[in-house]
C-alpha cells in the first residue's frame, strides 16, 4: 500500500510538471508560455497577474467559460490558436482590459460559438485572426459579432465561396488590413467588398483559388495601398488585371499578383492592353512572379500611363522568352532601381517555341551589343535564364551608372569569350555556371568598383590557364570577395590576386582539387576568411603555417578557415601540422578536429591524432631508421653490384670511353679510316728491346720499307700513356704482340693486348699478330688471349731469337711475319 502511494504522488508530482507554464522576463514584457500542455482549461492560479504575453495555444479547452481570464488586465497578446476551441461564453475576455492581439486560428469555431457581445471587453483590439475555423460550415462570416471592435485594425480570416460579407464590417471603421488565408473563394464580383465601402484598408492579401474576376471588384477599397492576390494558380495573369480598372491612378506602394497561374495548358499571352490596367495605377512595386508568362506584347510598357513611378519590377520564374521589343522598352521605366527577370524556364507545350530576334545559334564571339538600361536602375538578376548555345558576346550597357548589383548566376553561356562594358560602378557580378573554357581575361576589367564576384562551377580550371598575363583580375582593387568553388582548380596562377592584396577580405575555394594551400598570402592584409573544404590537401607544410598565423596577427584574430572534407593525413610527416591545428589562434571549422588517415592506413581524427602524439612521433623515430637502414642497405648493394658490372667490363668501358674521347677531339671515325698512319704497333716488354729494336725493326722498316709504332720512339710526349696506346692501336693496320713471360707479368702489355682485342672485336677484322718468343704452357697465358687465340696470327719464334741461330731460320720467319701484315 506504502508503495503505491509513492507511486500515485510521484506521478502526480511529474503532471504538475508537465502543466507548469514557463514564466520568461524581459525589459518591457513577462510572457507565460502554456502551449502544448494538453490543458482542458486555463490554469488562472498559475499565471502570474503581472503577464503581458500569454500563449496557450496547442491545448484541448473546448469551452472557454466566463471570466477565464479574470485578474489578467495587464495581457495585450493572447495565443489561443491549435487549442481546439468550439464554445465561448459571452463574457469569456471578460478583464482583459489591455488585450491588442489575440489569435483564435486554427480551432473548431462555428458562427454560432460566439455569442454576440463577446468582444465587447477587448473593444480595445487592434489584431484578430479567426483563420482556418469552421465559418465554411454555414458559409457565413462572423460580422455580427465583429462590429463591437471599432478599433479594429489587421483582420485575418479564411475566404467563404458563396458566403457574403454582412453590413457588420461597415462598423470595422479603423481596419487597414484585411487578409483573406486560406481562401476558397472563386470569383470577385464587383459587389463582393460593398460592406468594405469607406472603411480606411491600405492593405489587402488574398491567397484564394480565384478563376475569374470582374472589373470593379476592388473599387470599395478607395484607400488601398498595397494589393497581394497570390496562389490562385487557375487565372492568368492576362485576365487578373483587369481588377487594376478601378484602382485607376491610385498611388500604391505594392501589387503583388504572383503563383496564379500554373497550367500544362500553356503560357500566357500578356497584350498591351491588358498591361494598361497595371500601368494605371502609380504603384512603386510590382510582383508578376510564377505565373508562366510566356510573352509580354511589345507596346506595353510605352502604353504604361504611369511609367515612371515604378521602382521594383519582378517577373521571375516565368517563361519569357518574347517579344524582344518589350526588352528594348524597359529603358523607359526611367525611376525603376530593381529588375528582376531571374529564372525563366521552358514549360509545357511550350517549351520548343523560339524567337528569332533571341536565338544565339548561329552568334559568333565576335557579336556586339548595346542594351539601353533604365538610368535609376540599381540591381539586375538576370540568373538562371534558359539559354541554348549562347555565347557570352561583348555587350556594352548604357546609362547603367547606377547598378550595384548584376547577377548572371546559372545562365549557361557556352564561353566567356566577350567583354561586359558600361557598368562602371558595379559592386557585384555573378557569372556561376558559365562554361569559362574559353575565357577573355579582359571580360570584366571595366568593373573596377567591383568588391564581390561568385563564379561557381564555371571550368575555370580550363580559363584561366589561358591567362597567362594575369590580366583577369588585374585592376579589381576593391574586390573584397571571391567565390571560385567547384571549378576543378589544381593551382592557381601566383600573380592572379595581386591586385587584390589590400581589399580581399573573402576567398571560397571549396570543391576543388588543390592538394597543397593554393596561394601565397604574405602580402594580404585584410584577408580574413579562407574556405577550402572538399578540396584534396594532405596537411600544411610549416612555411604556410607560419605564414597564416602572421596573417592571422594582422588581421587581429578575425581569421576564418575551413578545411573540411580533405584528405588531410596524420602520418610521419605531418607532426608539426596536427599540433598547429589545436594551438593556432585562427578560427578553424569543427576546433581543428578533422577525419584524417592514421599511420597504420586507418580512419582516425586529427584529435585522436593529438591525443597519442608521443606514440606517434615514436613510431615514425623507428619508422625513420628503419626507413633509412633499409635505404643505405639497399644502397650499399647497388654500388657493390655497379662496382662488379664496372669492375668485370672495365676493358670495355675504357675503351669506349677513349672512342668516344677520341671523336670529341675530332679525330675520324675509325670505321671510316682507309689509310693508317702505321703499317703496325709493336707491343713489347723492354726486356725485348734489343730484338724488336734491332732484327725486327731492321727487317721490316730497313728492307720492306713498312713503317712500325714502338712506344719508346714514336709515343708523343706530354700525353697520357693510355692516349698514346689507344691512339697507336686505332693508327696501325697490324697490332703485332711479342709475348714473353715478361710481358705477361707487365701491366702495360697486358692493356696493349685488351686495346688490341677490343678494337679487332669492334671492327670484326683479323688485326692482331702473335709473336711468342718464349714457350709459355697455355695455363700460363692471360684468359683475354686464350678467348681469341683461334682468331689470331700466332707465331712460335723462340729459336728464331737466339743470335745463334737468326742466320739459319732469318727467310723462313721474316717471310712468314711479313705476310701477316700486309694481308
Amino acid at each position: 500500500m506504502k508503495y503505491i502511494v509513492l507511486l500515485f504522488l510521484f506521478v502526480s508530482f511529474k503532471c504538475s510538471l508537465a502543466n507548469h507554464c514557463k514564466i520568461t522576463r524581459t525589459k518591457t514584457d513577462i510572457t507565460c508560455d502554456c502551449s502544448s500542455k494538453n490543458l482542458r482549461r486555463i490554469p488562472l492560479r498559475k499565471i502570474p497577474r503581472e503577464t503581458t504575453i500569454l500563449n496557450l495555444s496547442g491545448n484541448s479547452l473546448t469551452l472557454v467559460t466566463n471570466n477565464s481570464f479574470e485578474g489578467l488586465g495587464k495581457v495585450h497578446t493572447l495565443y489561443l490558436q491549435s487549442s481546439k476551441i468550439t464554445l465561448f461564453e459571452v463574457g469569456a475576455f471578460s478583464g482583459l482590459d489591455s488585450l491588442t492581439y489575440i489569435d483564435l486560428s486554427s480551432n473548431f469555431i462555428e458562427k454560432k460559438s460566439l455569442p454576440p457581445g463577446l468582444f465587447r471587453p477587448i473593444s480595445k483590439l487592434q489584431y484578430l485572426n479567426i483563420a482556418s475555423n469552421l465559418f465554411l460550415i454555414s458559409k457565413e462570416y462572423p460580422d455580427r459579432v465583429l462590429q463591437d471592435l471599432t478599433h479594429l485594425q489587421n483582420l485575418s480570416m479564411s475566404g467563404i465561396n458563396g458566403a457574403v460579407f454582412g453590413n457588420g464590417f461597415k462598423y470595422l471603421t479603423s481596419l487597414n488590413s484585411l487578409n483573406l488565408d486560406p481562401c476558397s473563394i472563386n470569383e470577385l464580383q464587383n459587389d463582393t467588398f460593398v460592406s468594405f465601402k469607406g472603411l480606411p484598408i491600405l492593405n489587402l492579401n488574398f491567397i484564394c483559388r480565384l478563376k475569374k474576376v470582374q472589373p470593379g471588384a476592388l473599387a470599395p477599397f478607395q484607400s488601398i495601398s498595397s494589393l497581394a492576390i497570390v496562389g490562385s494558380e487557375l487565372i492568368r495573369i492576362s485576365d487578373l488585371l483587369v481588377v487594376l480598372s478601378s484602382l485607376r491612378d491610385r498611388n500604391m506602394s505594392l501589387i503583388d499578383f504572383s503563383s496564379n497561374y500554373r497550367s500544362l495548358t500553356g503560357a500566357d499571352v500578356i497584350s498591351s492592353e491588358a498591361f494598361s490596367y497595371l500601368g494605371g495605377v502609380c504603384v512603386k512595386e510590382v510582383i508578376l512572379r510564377r505565373n508562366q508568362i510566356g510573352i509580354i506584347k511589345g507596346g506595353s510598357i510605352s502604353r504604361m500611363k504611369y511609367k515612371n513611378c515604378l521602382q521594383k519590377f519582378d517577373v521571375s520564374q516565368n517563361n519569357i522568352y518574347g517579344d524582344y521589343q518589350t526588352g528594348l522598352e524597359i529603358f523607359k521605366l526611367s525611376a525603376l532601381k530593381v529588375l528582376d527577370c531571374s529564372k525563366q524556364e521552358e514549360l509545357g507545350p511550350y517549351k520548343k517555341i523560339k524567337n528569332e530576334s533571341l536565338n544565339f545559334e548561329d552568334s559568333k564571339y565576335s557579336l556586339s551589343y548595346s542594351v539601353d538600361l533604365p538610368p535609376s536602375l540599381e540591381r539586375l538578376n538576370a540568373s538562371g535564364l534558359s539559354l541554348k548555345n549562347s555565347p557570352l558576346a561583348n555587350v556594352n550597357f548604357k546609362f547603367a551608372s547606377h547598378v550595384v548589383y548584376f547577377d548572371v548566376n546559372w545562365t549557361p553561356f557556352t564561353n566567356c569569350d566577350g567583354v561586359i562594358t558600361g557598368l562602371d560602378n558595379l559592386q557585384f557580378f555573378g557569372m556561376s555556371g558559365f562554361n569559362c573554357e574559353i575565357l577573355n581575361p579582359k571580360m570584366i576589367s571595366s568593373f573596377k568598383n567591383l568588391q564581390e564576384l561568385q563564379s561557381r562551377n564555371a571550368n575555370l580550371n580550363i580559363g584561366l590557364q589561358h591567362d597567362v598575363n594575369e590580366i583577369f583580375l588585374k585592376g579589381l582593387k576593391k574586390l573584397r570577395i571571391i567565390d571560385f568553388a567547384g571549378n576543378g582548380l589544381e593551382n592557381l596562377n601566383p600573380k592572379l590576386l595581386r591586385s587584390q592584396y589590400n581589399s580581399l577580405y573573402s576567398v571560397d575555394l571549396s570543391n576543388n582539387n588543390f592538394d597543397d594551400f593554393p596561394f601565397q598570402i604574405t602580402e594580404f592584409k585584410n584577408l580574413s576568411y579562407i574556405n577550402l573544404e572538399n578540396n584534396k590537401i594532405i596537411g600544411l607544410d610549416e612555411k604556410v603555417t607560419n605564414d597564416l598565423d602572421d596573417l592571422e596577427s594582422r588581421v587581429k584574430g578575425h581569421l576564418k578557415i575551413r578545411l573540411y572534407r580533405n584528405l588531410l593525413q596524420c602520418n610521419c610527416k605531418s607532426l608539426n601540422f596536427i599540433k598547429w591545428l589545436f594551438k593556432t589562434k585562427i578560427q578553424l571549422d569543427n576546433g581543428g578536429n578533422y577525419s584524417c588517415g592514421y599511420i597504420d592506413g586507418s580512419k582516425k581524427s586529427t584529435a585522436y591524432a593529438l591525443k597519442n602524439i608521443e606514440e606517434l612521433t615514436k613510431q615514425c623515430a623507428s619508422k625513420f631508421w628503419l626507413i633509412t637502414s633499409v635505404c643505405l642497405t639497399l644502397l650499399l648493394i647497388i654500388i657493390i653490384f655497379i662496382s662488379s658490372i664496372v669492375y668485370k667490363y672495365r676493358i670495355t668501358l675504357q675503351y669506349w670511353y677513349l672512342v668516344i674521347r677520341r671523336r670529341y677531339k675530332i679525330y675520324s671515325k675509325l670505321d671510316e679510316q682507309s689509310d693508317y698512319k702505321y703499317s703496325a704497333f709493336v707491343a713489347y716488354h723492354n726486356d725485348n728491346y734489343s730484338w724488336v729494336c734491332g732484327p725486327l725493326t731492321s727487317f721490316l722498316e730497313g728492307e720492306k720499307k713498312l713503317s712500325l709504332c714502338l712506344h719508346d720512339r714514336d709515343f708523343a710526349l706530354g700525353s697520357l700513356i693510355v692516349d698514346n696506346i689507344f691512339e697507336a692501336i686505332s693508327q696501325s693496320k697490324k697490332v703485332i704482340l711479342i709475348v714473353s713471360k715478361s710481358f705477361l707479368k707487365s701491366t702495360w702489355c697486358e692493356y696493349e693486348l685488351d686495346m688490341a682485342r677490343m678494337r679487332m672485336f669492334r671492327e670484326n677484322k683479323d688485326i692482331l699478330i702473335v709473336i711468342l718468343v718464349e714457350k709459355i704452357p697455355p695455363e700460363d697465358m692471360p684468359k683475354s688471349l686464350l678467348r681469341i687465340w683461334n682468331n689470331v696470327t700466332c707465331i712460335e719464334a723462340e729459336e728464331y731469337v737466339s743470335e745463334e741461330n737468326t742466320q739459319q731460320f732469318q727467310h723462313l720467319f721474316w717471310k712468314r711475319l711479313y705476310q701477316s701484315i700486309i694481308t
